[in-house]
């Protein structure tokens, strides 16, 4: 008889594995049940869908045309706005164009938001919930954005000139593509992935904040004393991953509507194609979205992390490629 492994029909993911995820996920219940936030469901399938430059979805041919969600923050607020208090959802998210050791279309991601709750106090929560899921002691460091470009990369996040970026990469044996003309989000993306986050503090992990208010999302801004605008968003980095993802939640309708109008204006510019805008979210922001702070982070990473698995395709049963 064949191996197992060698047959197309099976899982990536072992049945020892596999029980070891789902007693992971059993604590992700439990250390929301100490807290009283609540679990809801999500829908996987919705008539409207973000329209964040950075994700791509994918939607069915039918008419109505549906869209799979990249996340499900937009009906989490919904439900906010409408009264249900702190709320988690463990939720099945969908992405084009990924894959990799990290990376599937199809994942899962627990997404949660505190009323009234600070950004600094969410990821304090954030460490709890690390620490008790993976049965270790998590205390990030905290490093800001831009002097996390200063001290890993040892440039300026805000310098506009590319000459400088480039000579950046050199320095630090980065490839560059002479077929491509970054612009500085994406001259910032890329020595974020090729050089910062290499950096980063892997055994206790590192929470990056003070992002550049071109990068809020949909997360706050202010301005801080060097005169900067930065949005109130953080992100985990833990054993060489990024994890997680969090804000202080934008609740101006206005203003969210402005930020779709120059998203959409930006995917046009891109060639990307057009989601259809979420009227109900903004309804949503109308009525009266509570001050909130809320965070997603992905569960197979997590896995991978409790388990010291270093490719994805070992804690999912079916990854892309096989599904």
């Amino acid at each position: 008889m064949e191996n197992l492994e060698s047959m197309s029909f099976a899982p990536t993911c072992n049945r020892n594995t596999w029980k070891q995820r789902l007693d992971l996920l059993s604590r992700v219940r439990d250390f929301f049940a100490k807290r009283e936030v609540l679990e809801v469901e999500t829908p996987v399938l919705s008539l409207a869908c973000g329209t964040d430059p950075n994700l791509d979805y994918f939607s069915t041919t039918s008419s109505p045309k549906f869209y799979l969600m990249t996340s499900p923050e937009f009906h989490l607020k919904r439900l906010l706005a409408a009264g249900f208090g702190d709320v988690y959802s463990i939720a099945r998210s969908f992405r084009t164009d990924e894959s990799g050791a990290k990376h599937n279309p199809e994942f899962t991601m627990i997404e949660w938001y505190r009323v009234g709750m600070s950004m600094e106090t969410l990821m304090e929560e954030v460490e709890s919930f690390c620490s008790e899921i993976l049965n270790l002691s998590v205390k990030a460091k905290r490093t800001r954005y831009a002097d996390a470009f200063l001290q890993y990369a040892g440039i300026d996040a805000f310098d506009e000139n590319p000459l400088h970026w480039e000579e950046c990469c050199k320095k630090h044996g980065i490839p560059l593509f002479e077929t491509n003309v970054f612009n500085i989000e994406e001259w910032r993306d890329y020595v974020m992935a090729c050089i910062v986050e290499q950096a980063l503090d892997k055994e206790n992990g590192e929470f990056i904040y003070d992002y550049p208010a071109s990068q809020a999302a949909l997360a706050k801004i202010h301005t801080a004393s060097d005169g900067k605008m930065y949005a109130d968003r953080f992100e985990l980095y833990l054993g060489g991953m990024e994890l997680c993802n969090g804000y202080c939640e934008l609740t101006n309708a206005t203003e969210q509507a402005e930020r779709f109008k120059e998203d959409l204006a930006l995917r046009k510019k891109m060639g990307k194609e057009l989601p259809k805008e979420d009227r109900r979210f903004l309804e949503a922001l109308e009525y009266g979205l509570p001050e909130c702070s809320g965070v997603a982070l992905g569960f197979d990473r997590l896995v991978m992390l409790a388990l010291s698995k270093k490719d994805i395709r070992e804690v999912i049963l079916f990854p892309g490629d096989i599904a």
